[in-house]
């Protein structure tokens, strides 16, 4: 589904945020990106979505090499759900943020409707579609941005800090939305414990280059690889880990 063969990525002042990165994302799994503050998991979803072009190496999704040609193909296929929901939210009610996509790309006015009826009530936020999005709180406007995704219907979508903003609830809900997706889901988080709830694999970055790539369970365990990464281990495994190492 999602290629990046030796993708690197430097920003005008010459940070280097990403080196010679290489992934393969099968179609319909669920795969988080993680790392310390810096290690590059924004930049690599913008890349993943054509906000950034690649400075070096290829990302080819579905078949198709991302270029500034085809941008417009790759975001039909790819959802971004940005980190500040802010940034995505910009018409004056929540229905209209969530019909701009699918209006955008030529749906008819009642499979706007239709799409607009249908992702507001898979999010449960039916009772916010006539509010104006900087009336909502953290949790409303992330709901409300991830609607607005999902009503263009992608094949993927990337999803950066997806539980910030949220409360427990919104939290779990946000969880069990995510599990019942039947897409490919991209998730760059520092929320290490909503990773191993959703996610039967995890990619560490470390200063713009995969270090780990594997089970969550397994490199989440390791203390020293987190530690060496800028990472703590979720509290769900400390405790196991405490458990088996008791202090004397």
């Amino acid at each position: 589904m999602i290629r990046l063969q030796d993708v690197g990525f430097a920003y005008p002042d010459g940070n280097q945020a990403l080196d010679q990165i290489c992934l393969n994302i099968d179609k319909g799994s669920t795969v988080a990106i993680v790392g310390a503050n810096g290690a590059g998991k924004s930049t690599l979803l913008s890349l993943l979505v054509g906000i950034q072009m690649p400075k070096e190496g290829t990302i080819t999704i579905n078949d198709l090499v991302l270029n500034k040609s085809n941008l417009d193909k790759i975001r039909r296929m790819v959802g971004f759900v940005f980190q500040n929901p802010d940034d995505q939210l910009f018409m004056s009610r929540v229905s209209e943020d969530i019909a701009f996509g699918p209006r955008n790309y030529g749906c008819s006015a009642d499979e706007t409707e239709r799409r607009v009826k249908e992702t507001a009530e898979l999010l449960q936020i039916e009772h916010l579609l006539d509010r104006a999005p900087y009336k909502l709180s953290g949790g409303e406007k992330r709901s409300a941005a991830v609607a607005a995704t999902l009503a263009v219907k992608p094949e993927v979508v990337l999803l950066d800090e997806p539980s910030s903003f949220l409360d427990p609830r919104g939290r779990r809900n946000l969880i069990r939305l995510l599990g019942e997706l039947s897409l490919t889901k991209v998730i760059a988080t520092h929320d290490l414990d909503l990773v191993l709830d959703l996610c039967a694999r995890v990619v560490i970055l470390k200063k713009g280059s995969v270090f780990a790539d594997g089970s969550p369970y397994k490199l989440f365990r390791n203390e020293e690889l987190m530690e060496e990464c800028g990472l703590e281990v979720p509290l769900s495994l400390q405790r196991q880990l405490d458990a088996k190492n008791p202090q004397t």
